[in-house]
């Protein structure tokens, strides 16, 4: 909601900057570094991930090698029985295609992600088997010392020997689900392939001998005929003379066709998600807000940025968002209260089976208990204020800080008009122009998570109320939008033209509210006054006088009273807010960060 980025501009404070009031990432935080000794815990507890990640990966190279530069100079010394001669080059494609897959699951065990423990484990195994049956039949012709020659095979043996059991003895550190299919991730694979298939090539090509193809490849031209058979262009004028040239080129069109097809597939679940999964998924929560919804944010949990944990039962959900590895619950669970405690666990289990910490912002006082007993920590972060519109229309309205100004623009011809969806492509393109013009203006972007953005998709649903000039022509909107709380109205949006007069969103709220009020709403959500009453209490925790404390030091610079002070003229009904997180201090410092990025609109969701 950057209404709050809207109403500070009615302040009287020239000295603020512009800044999202709503936004919860504008919460001052705490200097990001961690310490020296925190790094090397990260860093100690992470290793035999890594260690487990980096064989792996060594036994994709190794398996994707060398196959190029082995050659054949007699016959499997193990298993020669079952192992023809003529299938020796199928057993090279062998190697060159579990090689490809564990260079894939290498970057997935890096994420600690169970399945592919799995499958490395399984093509590790097979891959040592391979390289065991070949050891003594292979030579390297450029290594001239034979001893040395007999020994590369050997090292190609222990090296997914020992990933096996590196996985085996690790197997408790890859508990990672799957996640939500990410179009990020997807582009990265793509690319990824893109390079292996042209590193493949281009060094297949280098490594061949004058005799399979009756030329010598300088690395140039390895790319560059590497490049025209990746990109379907072919070679004609190479004719391979030996079973080493043939092999080779049906391996470089093997290699080509499993990377494109792990680069599709990487591509095709993000899209199949957003267009299938995800919008029943979202159906689902919509369904859970209307039997369980209880304020403005709840809208936002419904917005295409959020992921969303079920409980089995299907009764109760968590909307989210993974940043930094933190889960960022926005608000509380939606579900019966007395599933409440038994969701917030079963999550809590889903964010550490994934490695991920979890967060809750913007949570109400009603659970606070709760998180507390779950031996999370709880941090208050703010206030809201919630306008009785019966009391604003028949007392406050008749204040000095809003007859004035209603006379004003009454008597200039100002008009605020409601208009009902669907709407015409000419209002929507007019309300666009309006957007866009104050997305101009000095410290305005799009947001997301806690906050909307224009679309006009949703926009074409929602209700207007457009603020016209004498003239006539548009100068301000805002669109309303389902606030779960009964008989409460919220708006998300409020934007206007770069140039227009002082008290133009004074005038604005003023006949929304009663606008609103007429049409049998009974109260008004105005949105979050970040900081606001936090640490002023006697039982307050030393983290909120802390913030308390830079509350007070840095109001100067983002008025943040001024914010306050201006809700104030509404005499709104104030209700704290929360953040909970886990992991002490360190956790509270990775959460602020985690929750701006999380407001940042960007090509994908998830940031892994």
């Amino acid at each position: 909601m950057d209404r709050n980025e809207e109403i500070i501009e009615e302040t009287d404070l020239d000295d603020r900057p512009d800044v999202d009031y709503q936004d919860s990432s504008n919460i001052p935080q705490t200097p990001p570094d961690l310490t020296a000794a925190q790094k090397r815990q990260l860093t100690h507890a992470r290793w035999p991930v890594n260690l487990v990640a980096t064989f792996t990966l060594l036994s994709g190279l190794i398996g994707t090698i060398q196959p190029l530069a082995a050659r054949m100079h007699g016959h499997p010394k193990i298993f020669a029985a079952v192992i023809p001669y003529d299938y020796y080059h199928f057993g090279k494609s062998l190697h060159v295609a579990f090689g490809l897959f564990l260079i894939y699951l290498s970057l997935n065990l890096f994420k600690r992600k169970r399945s592919a423990w799995l499958a490395a484990l399984i093509l590790s195994l097979l891959s040592a088997i391979l390289h065991a049956a070949q050891v003594g039949a292979e030579r390297f012709n450029w290594i001239a010392d034979r001893s040395f020659n007999e020994t590369i095979p050997l090292v190609a043996v222990i090296i997914p020997t020992l990933t096996v059991v590196l996985l085996f003895l690790y197997r408790s550190q890859f508990s990672v689900k799957s996640q939500r299919p990410s179009l990020r991730v997807g582009l990265r694979r793509l690319a990824l392939s893109l390079i292996l298939v042209l590193t493949y090539g281009t060094l297949g090509f280098w490594l061949l001998q004058r005799r399979d193809f009756g030329l010598n490849f300088e690395i140039g031209e390895a790319f560059l005929r590497t490049l025209r058979e990746t990109f379907f262009l072919g070679n004609p004028d190479l004719v391979p003379h030996s079973k080493f040239g043939i092999w080779f080129i049906n391996s470089l069109h093997l290699f080509g066709t499993i990377a494109t097809v792990v680069a599709a597939y990487g591509l095709f679940r993000p899209i199949q998600y957003q267009l299938s999964t995800q919008p029943r998924e979202r159906e689902r929560v919509l369904q859970l807000l209307k039997k369980h919804g209880k304020d403005a944010l709840d809208n936002y949990k419904t917005l295409p940025d959020k992921s969303y944990f079920f409980l089995e039962n299907g009764a109760s959900v968590i909307a989210y968002k993974t940043v930094l590895n933190i889960a960022i619950g926005l608000g509380d669970p939606v579900g019966p209260d007395h599933e409440m405690e038994k969701v917030t666990i079963e999550f809590r289990k889903f964010c550490h089976n994934n490695d991920w910490k979890l967060a809750f912002l913007q949570v109400k006082p009603d659970n606070i208990d709760l998180y507390k007993r779950l031996g999370l920590d709880v941090l208050k972060v703010g206030e809201e204020a919630i306008i009785d519109l019966e009391k604003f229309a028949n007392e406050t309205i008749k204040g000095k800080n809003f007859k004035s100004k209603l006379k004003k623009f009454d008597k200039e011809g100002f008009i605020l008009e409601r208009q009902t969806a669907p709407h015409t492509k000419e209002l929507l393109d007019t309300v666009e122009s309006v957007s866009n013009q104050w997305l101009s203006l000095p410290g305005r972007r799009e947001r997301g998570f806690s906050l909307g953005w224009f679309d006009r998709e949703s926009l074409v649903h929602e209700t207007l109320f457009i603020l016209k000039d004498p003239k006539g022509e548009v100068i301000a909107f805002v669109n309303q939008v389902p606030s779960y709380a009964p008989g409460e109205a919220s708006i998300d949006m409020m934007r206007h033209k770069e140039d227009v007069p002082n008290g133009t969103m004074d005038f604005l709220f003023t006949k929304l509210l009663v606008a609103l009020k007429d049409n049998g709403f009974k109260t008004f959500n105005l949105g979050l006054a970040a900081l606001s009453g936090v640490g002023d209490q006697p039982d307050a925790s030393l983290e909120e006088r802390a913030i308390h404390q830079i509350y007070e030091h840095m109001n100067r610079f983002f008025s943040y009273k001024g914010l306050r002070q201006y809700k104030n003229k509404f005499g709104p009904i104030w209700k704290a807010s929360y953040l909970v997180t886990e992991g002490g201090a360190p956790g509270l410092i990775k959460t602020a960060l985690a929750i701006t990025r999380a407001g940042e609109l960007s090509l994908d969701d998830d940031d892994e």
